[in-house]
């Protein structure tokens, strides 16, 4: 005996629960059975027509009903085993079966049926059904039989009606089918790649409406294949897609109604009534998928918090290749969703140093309705601190250096004396007497400042003997500190000359007098405060 396979119970399940919506509680609407699955967890709940009568064996009348069109494919012996759901013996299920080859309008009487009440034949559970062990072919009502009656013995090709029905207590009940002989199979929806069958497409009509024109049958030829008589049809409902009434029309120019849109499909055999069910979403798809724009930043140039963007910087990445369409920008997302209020290309920022967000919109220019919407942030980089101060170690033949003391720390800057190459050290060292351009920049790339550094020395001697080279005494670079003053001595401590750092040095002389070879002693002042001493030899 074969079990019911996990998607037909599902469906069943459903199709039972609100069995009085799909009308099979009538002959004409009869569920037909197929392929020799067990039913379960089934509900009767009310009756339509009342069609069972008194000339019947076992009398009774429809109350709650359910029935099923069982035609015979390969024929044999016929039984079934009625189960419910719950072992109450109070709960107590009938069942009539007529045929064979009889019409709804013209059942005639019951070739069996069982009305025995479980509870008034003191029977140990309320099964009921048909078997190979018991010969009655009708029984009950009431205390009568023992809720088991004869099965049957069918042909091949034949049709025969059971109508089950639960005229007291309340409970689901299961059916399984025993003996040998088959129902026909059920169609099957192919789809041996395990594709998705939802369809979705933009709006491309020409109104703006979430709404166009879906061919439904797309994917028929695969879901049928060989299987053959069959037919597909297509509904807007699930009640419609069980009793296989009001098919859509046109499936292949079908309008959506509703974005999304569950679609029921229903295969059915021409031949043997049998057939499968399948549902599938329509949906436009009015989302345009955007690129990655980049957040943008600018810096503060004006020290107010303030700086105008070009929007547009983003647009390339916002399309991301997407041809035939635009971007346009907005404040919020509600203008950029509704394509209202669109911003300037050119946009300045609305509060000063706060981080502002921007919306961007994605749509065609042609073709689909549709769009895509994303963000980025606009920010102003807060200015630095470019106080500084300058440590300089000089007098030294080579061990000389210069350090760039920020008053915000050194760690936002980099520093370089070629405007080139930088670092992040703000130390220089094992510089040679001279005079350096110090660059600092900020690492946010905003700002960069230069300045001049001197690093100073002087000669240990100097030969003014009239051959031009040597001839004047100074100290190096000290031009860039016009108004230092050097002062001269001799080792006598006798002032011999004081100048300027503007003045072009000592020549060696004394009012107009060559003076000798010897030592002498000089004093810097510089126009900071520094003092420097020192001395040096005069060579004839």
């Amino acid at each position: 005996m074969l079990t019911i396979q996990p998607h037909k119970v599902l469906f069943v399940l459903f199709a039972f629960f609100s069995i009085n919506a799909f009308s099979q509680s009538d002959c004409a609407d009869a569920l037909v059975v197929c392929g020799n699955n067990d039913y379960t967890n089934l509900n009767a709940t009310g009756i339509g027509i009342q069609e069972l009568n008194i000339n019947n064996a076992c009398s009774s009348v429809e109350n709650n009903s359910i029935w099923f069109k069982l035609v015979i494919n390969e024929g044999g012996t016929l039984g079934f085993n009625l189960i419910p759901q719950s072992n109450n013996i109070v709960v107590d299920f009938d069942f009539w079966v007529f045929g064979p080859d009889v019409s709804c309008g013209n059942l005639g009487t019951a070739i069996r049926c069982s009305t025995t009440n479980p509870q008034a034949s003191l029977q140990g559970d309320n099964h009921t059904g048909m078997n190979e062990t018991e010969t009655d072919t009708s029984e009950g009502p009431g205390p009568l039989g023992n809720s088991y009656i004869q099965w049957l013995n069918v042909q091949s090709g034949e049709t025969y009606y059971l109508i089950v029905d639960r005229p007291i207590g309340t409970a689901n009940f299961s059916l399984e089918w025993t003996g040998t002989a088959t129902f026909h199979e059920a169609p099957v929806f192919l789809n041996p790649d395990s594709i998705s069958i939802d369809l979705a497409q933009c709006d491309d009509d020409g109104v703006d409406d979430t709404s166009t024109g879906f061919d439904l049958t797309v994917f028929e030829a695969m879901h049928i294949g060989s299987q053959n008589p069959v037919i597909v049809t297509y509904h807007l409902s699930e009640n419609d897609m069980i009793t296989g009434e009001n098919p859509i029309a046109s499936p292949q120019a079908f309008a959506n109604t509703t974005n999304p849109q569950t679609i029921y499909m229903r295969m059915t055999n021409q031949v043997t009534g049998c057939y499968a069910n399948e549902t599938f979403t329509i949906a436009i798809d009015d989302v345009l998928p955007t690129g990655e724009p980049e957040d943008l930043t600018a810096c503060d140039y004006a020290d107010d918090g303030f700086q105008m963007f070009d929007l547009n910087l983003n647009s390339s990445l916002v399309a991301n290749n997407t041809p035939d369409t635009k971007v346009t920008y907005y404040s919020t997302q509600q203008d950029a969703d509704n394509g209202s209020n669109a911003l300037h290309r050119f946009f300045t920022n609305s509060t000063a140093y706060a981080t502002q967000t921007i919306w961007a919109r994605l749509e065609y220019i042609t073709g689909c309705f549709g769009h895509g919407l994303t963000s980025f942030t606009l920010s102003i980089i807060p200015p630095l601190d470019f106080s500084y101060s300058v440590d300089v170690v000089d007098f030294n033949d080579r061990d000389n250096s210069i350090t760039i003391n920020m008053a915000a720390g050194e760690e936002a800057f980099e520093f370089s004396l070629n405007g080139i190459t930088y670092q992040d050290e703000n130390f220089f060292g094992d510089l040679d007497p001279g005079l350096y351009t110090v660059y600092v920049r900020g690492k946010d790339g905003c700002k960069e400042i230069s300045f001049e550094v001197v690093i100073l020395n002087y000669p240990k001697f100097f030969t003014p003997n009239g051959d031009n080279v040597n001839e004047i005494w100074n100290v190096s670079y000290i031009r860039n500190f016009p108004e230092s003053r050097i002062t001269i001595f001799d080792r006598y401590g006798k002032l011999i000359k004081s100048y300027r750092g503007s003045q072009s040095g000592w020549e060696g002389m004394l009012n107009g007098k060559n003076l000798p070879s010897t030592d002498y002693w000089f004093v810097l002042e510089l126009e900071t405060g520094r003092e420097i001493k020192g001395h040096f030899s005069l060579v004839r």
